[in-house]
């Protein structure tokens, strides 16, 4: 958290979380006394920390610390530093706050960015000052199709959730539907890549709505959407306060359509907010609690533990991009000075995460990973993310035209 604007000489102050604590600290590093490969390694977490978007960056930050707790917070004989920023989901503030990682903490690499505007604000500087990223959240294709080679992305890209999930509605639902999106790069993004396909099979999209990103009240929108009286609507909503608003007030709007969203959408926490009303809500993602191998079983059990809560989403992207991180420093004996060095080792990555199968695409850096088709229901008591449907290993393009 930073306090006062630094000049040429002043010092700045935030948050370092350091294994789910947390200290204040200069951004004058101490003088090196250690060798460059058991230094304590110093990642840069660029996050949504504050508004409506608040809870997504908290639950990244929780997966993260229950993956430090279970390596006892050391990647490779280095112990690890998180150093948390806010980039309050606007472009110009994540902009500011990658150069102050890069330039100022001199950070070993960058994680985080849950927003797709922030990660195009973002991509040129990356770019330019070969700054190591790995995105753990935003799912823009641009960053798929940019070929940066120090920028990897260890969440979801929007043509892997879409692409899988439009073919599914067409074949399954229906051969019209209207599409909602938030009215932002990202959200253009998912409504474009949901439509694409589902025009390409033979679909008709009856209306795209796009809704702005502070609007709280959703029946105006839903008025338009109800006079069209479709048996589908898609909607992509980012996740916490925006997905429960949504979903709450659908319910009370009494339109009849079959209603899918977006991964996050729908999900372990938002469900516990949205309640019935999210009850045959359909979605794509890469996690749900529900998955079954060792390795989310235990999540499960000490995010659990942790938190008091189920993991979501948000929750894997935080534990997979440690996961990855702590593999590719494994490969290179805990050396991020060699920036090539380490971008190969994160590109042979593979390994099972909560969700399942995790590699990356060597070429597009893109994670290649199953995509869970999921209805909301109710089991024992609990209502859950359900998988009804799995397409695996998803792989993204290499080109826009692909």
């Amino acid at each position: 958290m930073v306090g006062v604007k630094r000049g040429k000489n002043r010092v700045t102050r935030r948050e370092v979380v350091v294994g789910g604590g947390v200290a204040l600290a200069s951004a004058v590093a101490a003088p090196a006394i250690l060798a460059a490969t058991t230094a304590p390694l110093k990642i840069g977490l660029l996050n949504t920390f504050s508004g409506p978007s608040a809870s997504t960056g908290e639950w990244n930050l929780s997966g993260m610390h229950v993956y430090l707790d279970q390596v006892k917070n050391t990647f490779a004989g280095r112990k690890v530093e998180i150093l948390k920023e806010d980039d309050q989901f606007n472009p110009q503030v994540g902009l500011e706050k990658m150069r102050r990682f890069v330039e100022d903490e001199k950070v070993d690499l960058v994680t985080g960015i849950q927003g797709s505007n922030i990660a195009l604000a973002v991509l040129n500087y990356v770019k330019q000052s070969k700054a190591f990223v790995l995105v753990s959240g935003a799912g823009t294709d641009a960053l798929t199709w940019e070929r940066v080679p120090y920028m990897f992305r260890s969440s979801i890209s929007s043509w892997q959730l879409c692409h899988p999930f439009a073919e599914w509605i067409y074949d399954k639902l229906s051969h019209e539907m209207v599409v909602m999106s938030e009215d932002y790069a990202g959200g253009r993004d998912v409504a474009r890549e949901i439509m694409e396909p589902y025009i390409a099979k033979g679909g008709k999209i009856t209306k795209e709505v796009y809704v702005p990103t502070t609007v709280t009240d959703y029946s105006p929108y839903f008025t338009v959407v109800r006079s069209l009286n479709p048996k589908v609507v898609y909607d992509f909503s980012t996740g916490g306060a925006h997905a429960i608003r949504f979903v709450q007030q659908w319910a009370q709007s009494g339109i009849k359509a079959k209603l899918c969203g977006f991964a996050g959408f729908v999900d372990a926490t938002t469900i516990e907010q949205q309640g019935r009303a999210a009850l045959g809500v359909l979605s794509s993602t890469v996690y749900t609690d529900g998955i079954d191998n060792p390795v989310n079983k235990r999540f499960v059990a000490e995010y659990r533990a942790k938190t008091k809560e189920y993991p979501n989403l948000f929750s894997d992207y935080g534990y997979v991009s440690m996961q990855v991180i702590d593999a590719a420093l494994k490969a290179t004996d805990g050396d991020t000075s060699d920036k090539d060095k380490l971008a190969a080792a994160m590109a042979k990555v593979n390994l099972v995460a909560p969700r399942g199968p995790f590699r990356f695409d060597p070429v597009t850096h893109n994670p290649i990973q199953n995509v869970y088709i999921c209805e909301e229901q109710e089991k024992n008591g609990r209502l859950v993310t359900a998988v009804i449907d799995t397409r695996k290993d998803v792989q993204a393009p290499p080109t826009k035209s692909g």
